[in-house]
């Protein structure tokens, strides 16, 4: 809910343009009449609702990471002298004190292939570039490549053409991520993960294949390993349904003609690790945030939503150093942009944590 001071100088701003006094009686149905309108027309406008779902989104995201000292949004009130600045979307101050002005921008290219736009022009940048370096502060791009749901945050400077153009491809893109220093990890764990739904009483299965199942016990398996511990248990969930790992068939458990428990398990499309490590990658915290904002703003037609509300360090568990688990061990790491570490030239990779 917006507070009455916003409110209030959208009214006084909308009264001095009119010319009409912010007491007469006409004025506040002419406003609310005017709002009305405007408010239509945007609803329609599905790059414009695309385009704030995306910043919301982004400012959710860090706020779940929880890796930041200040987070605020930028982009509002006036700024002057009139036309030479242009406030960014977010203002972020790092755990380390530095202090980054993020532009964000969604793009979306329906061949999955040829993820590719151009971003912005070299006016557009040159007066987000003018308000950071008048603010003291780090110019960043973030960039929701919707096709695939994935974030990059990147220093302009760095990715120039030849024109003074922002032309981003995904893939370069995506080696001079620096999402990382916002608390962004790579994941992995070890394969299966099961939910186990046994039966309260197995029932026979009768001469149709059908048996009746009553839940009496919920059990999360990593392996063969059961997950004890609540958190354990929700990190499995998040992984369940927001990782990588592809769910396979259903499997019924039979116990002597009687029906005993139900199985969901999940497994990586393709295991790159069997021969020489436990553990296969499950995903990004980014992209796993992103299907799950995803999921809840479009939902049914009478609930979609632009903005969430924020749960921050919705990712406590993950990220921290504590967690230490023999039944559900996480590998976690940390990407370093191309240009941090320039003698790695496929983009590096940090130590992992909390192995």
């Amino acid at each position: 809910m917006s507070k009455p001071f916003d409110l209030l100088n959208l009214y006084a701003r909308f009264s001095r343009e009119q010319k009409i006094s912010v007491t007469a009686p006409q004025t506040a149905q002419e406003f609310l009449a005017a709002i009305g309108a405007q408010l239509d027309k945007a609803l329609t406008d599905d790059i414009l609702i695309a385009g704030q779902r995306t910043a919301a989104m982004f400012e959710a995201m860090v706020v779940a990471l929880g890796h930041y000292k200040l987070m605020k949004v930028e982009d509002t009130g006036r700024v002057y002298p009139v036309g030479r600045y242009r406030a960014p979307d977010f203002r972020i101050v790092l755990e380390d004190d530095e202090q980054w002005l993020v532009e964000v921008k969604n793009v979306y290219e329906a061949d999955p292939v040829r993820q590719e736009r151009q971003i912005m022009t070299p006016s557009y940048l040159s007066s987000l570039d003018s308000y950071a370096r008048a603010t003291r502060a780090a110019l960043k791009v973030a960039v929701y490549w919707a096709r695939w749901g994935i974030w990059t945050l990147v220093s302009p400077h760095d990715l120039l053409d030849e024109n003074g153009y922002l032309k981003l491809d995904m893939k370069h893109a995506v080696r001079f991520n620096e999402l990382g220093k916002l608390g962004d990890m790579t994941i992995g764990t070890t394969p299966p993960l099961t939910l186990r739904l046994t039966a309260d009483t197995p029932n026979a299965i009768g001469p149709d294949g059908m048996a009746a199942f009553t839940v009496g016990e919920v059990t999360m398996l990593s392996e063969d390993r059961v997950l004890t511990r609540t958190d354990e248990q929700e990190i499995a969930w998040k992984f369940m349904n927001l990782g990588e790992w592809a769910k396979q068939k259903t499997k019924a458990i039979v116990t002597d003609g009687r029906l005993s428990a139900i199985e969901f398990s999940w497994l990586p499309e393709e295991r790159l690790n069997e021969d020489t490590e436990r553990f296969e990658i499950i995903g990004t915290l980014s992209r796993m945030f992103s299907r799950h904002y995803s999921q809840q703003a479009n939902g049914e037609p009478d609930s979609v939503q632009i903005e969430l509300e924020h749960r921050p360090n919705w990712f406590a568990p993950l990220v921290s150093s504590d967690y230490k688990s023999d039944a559900l061990p996480l590998w976690r790491f940390i990407q370093q942009p191309l240009a941090v570490k320039t003698a790695n030239k496929s983009g590096g990779i940090e130590t992992p944590r909390g192995v």
